[in-house]
């Protein structure tokens, strides 16, 4: 998977993968920020994650297969988004193995909220506890504009939550957006 993420780049581009994936491993044990200069120096599109307050940690975009993402790191996170929503990780402590919407219709996209409020269902399966087939139902608003900071640059942005239940599991979560206001 790895070559065909960047078998396009040359022999160079390789090197600066693997760069970002060691800088990405040898912070995992370290409470610490990504720093904008590795941000900045990084060649691919990255996110960055933090686990339970510990230490921030970036992931390389390794494919994008018809806008479902996958990324990657050293320290052996994998996690894909379609749309900015996780629908699938490996080597969390709580996977998720799938997340995929209730009666194949496929999910709005957060930014559909700048049309109103929707409500939506997915159904979750998380093996490492045992849970399969569960309904997480979900209400997505606009809360307004808000300019976000990244890389010192100023963005106006349009704030999106997420609100889900999942009531079989006692459980509920919000999850936010900024999407571009352009």
């Amino acid at each position: 998977m790895l070559a065909s993420g960047c078998s396009s780049y040359g022999q160079s581009a390789y090197a600066d993968y693997f760069r970002v994936l060691h800088d990405t491993f040898s912070t995992l044990f370290v409470s610490s920020r990504v720093s904008f200069s590795q941000a900045a120096a990084t060649p691919y599109p990255t996110i960055g994650y933090r686990i339970d307050g510990g230490a921030e940690n970036m992931l390389v975009l390794a494919t994008d297969t018809q806008g479902t993402l996958l990324w990657t790191s050293a320290s052996h996170i994998v996690i894909q988004t379609r749309d900015g929503r996780i629908n699938r990780t490996v080597g969390l402590p709580h996977d998720v193995a799938a997340l995929n919407p209730a009666g194949g219709k496929p999910l709005p996209p957060p930014i559909a909220a700048r049309n109103g409020t929707f409500t939506s269902q997915r159904i979750a399966d998380f093996p490492d506890i045992g849970a399969y087939s569960v309904t997480i139902s979900c209400v997505t608003s606009l809360e307004g504009r808000q300019v976000v900071k990244i890389l010192e640059r100023s963005i106006p942005t349009l704030r999106i939550v997420e609100t889900c239940r999942a009531p079989s599991l006692d459980w509920h979560f919000r999850d936010i957006y900024w999407v571009d206001a352009d």
